[in-house]
């Protein structure tokens, strides 16, 4: 196939295509390396062989996404927030429990990964709630559902800015409420990506600090509170377990910024912790080179939780800077599609989820060098079945609204040589 043939097939931001094949190929190696401990249970090949459809399954979801319109997109928005809210409360009672969280339920006799759904639902109505701001409508939660009730309750007064920060506290409130005890990490994401695209959509700057200070309030006290947890406190259920869990990892994390003894390492429970360091270590600035782990049988978990260590034992410093530069130019590329567009909605689209991908690939990047442990895989890197299909799905919104933009452009230009052939005659 030519290359003219392949830009025809695979339209948009040419230089998101590459990044986006460049990590799926970054991922088919590294968790190729990384799942040599579950040879053991199954046959050399099945693991990568499971990957690598759904890296084609992903791809091929990309595609037919990027094929959309963006008013299909649009019209959608409620129906895939609706759809991530309906999710958490079947996971409620039939969510698949691993480590005393929910993180997982079974659709069609399928694992399914609901966060990514409720993220992508939040960036999707904060998006459409920018865009009736901007437009200066105040109808754009009038749809009968208890979402659009309780904003209007909260809506206070009369100032446009306050209604629309108010809007998007309770878009983002109902969901993490679902998920704080079973994900924290997933819930900072999605307060982060909120925050930020308000801070796009010029949501009032004081409203912003006083929110600022009031997150700021509650995170300080709800860290001096954790501290005073017993470790008793375990025994009172699975909340319990959860609280002192998270007492853990703040201190684990305070004490790791402390310089300690080797012989004081504590290597029994704390495996993924303790080896993807060495891994990272022993990676140098070029690495051992793909395939080489020696770490990876020693990490639980290292082709999701942990990738990016073994990416840093094998590639190195370097490889290690590449993949962090492949995800800041895909933000980067984001910004550039929503700058040349004129859709308020496709702009705070295409926008929010660039933050998404790159604030959850910053923190597992993040994870991975500290002793802070989330579970959060890197986007289009770690393994995943449902949680990488719905992370090529955000590149195809991505380059929808890129085709978009490129098809406006095209549109002007024509309008523009016509206007001027029309002057000249």
């Amino acid at each position: 196939m030519s290359i003219g043939n392949i830009t025809k097939l695979f339209k948009g931001d040419r230089i998101v295509w590459c990044i986006f094949f460049t990590l799926c190929i970054l991922s088919l190696i590294e968790v190729f390396s990384a799942s040599s401990s579950k040879t053991f249970n199954t046959s050399f090949w099945s693991p990568i062989i499971t990957h690598g459809k759904f890296i084609a399954g992903g791809v091929i979801v990309a595609w037919l996404v990027h094929t959309f319109k963006i008013e299909w997109i649009k019209s959608s928005t409620k129906w895939v927030y609706l759809a991530g809210i309906a999710m958490l409360i079947y996971a409620l009672f039939n969510g698949v429990s691993i480590n005393v969280s929910r993180r997982w339920i079974y659709i069609f006799g399928v694992q399914f990964q609901h966060f990514e759904i409720v993220k992508l639902g939040v960036v999707m109505l904060i998006a459409l709630i920018l865009t009736k701001a901007m437009e200066g409508e105040r109808t754009y939660l009038s749809w009968d559902s208890a979402l659009a009730l309780i904003s209007k309750k909260l809506k206070g007064d009369n100032r446009e800015g306050d209604y629309t920060m108010r809007s998007i506290i309770v878009c983002v409130a109902i969901p993490c409420a679902f998920i704080f005890t079973e994900n924290l990490s997933t819930v900072i994401i999605i307060a982060a990506v909120a925050f930020l695209m308000m801070i796009f959509g010029n949501v009032n700057w004081k409203h912003l600090l006083l929110l600022t200070g009031t997150l700021a309030a509650f995170a300080i006290s709800g860290i001096l509170l954790l501290h005073m947890v017993p470790e008793e406190f375990k025994e009172y259920g699975s909340i319990g377990s959860k609280i002192v869990t998270w007492k853990h990892r703040i201190v684990d994390g305070t004490d790791s910024f402390k310089i300690q003894d080797a012989d004081d390492v504590v290597i029994s429970g704390n495996e993924q912790l303790v080896y993807s360091k060495v891994a990272i270590s022993e990676g140098g600035v070029t690495g051992r080179g793909p395939g080489n782990s020696v770490r990876r049988d020693f990490i639980p978990h290292a082709y999701n939780d942990f990738i990016f260590s073994i990416i840093l034992e094998e590639l190195g410093l370097l490889g290690g800077i590449f993949t962090i530069i492949l995800y800041l130019t895909l933000l980067y590329r984001c910004g550039v599609i929503a700058r040349d567009c004129d859709d308020p909605y496709a702009i705070f689209l295409v926008t929010g989820l660039g933050v998404l991908i790159c604030i959850q690939a910053m923190m597992h990047m993040t994870i991975s060098v500290t002793t802070f442990v989330s579970g959060q895989p890197l986007p289009l890197i770690s393994q995943g079945g449902t949680s990488f299909i719905i992370n090529c799905t955000y590149i195809g919104i991505i380059q929808c609204v890129s085709k978009y933009v490129r098809r406006q452009n095209r549109e002007t230009t024509k309008e523009t040589t016509d206007t001027q052939e029309t002057q000249t005659n």
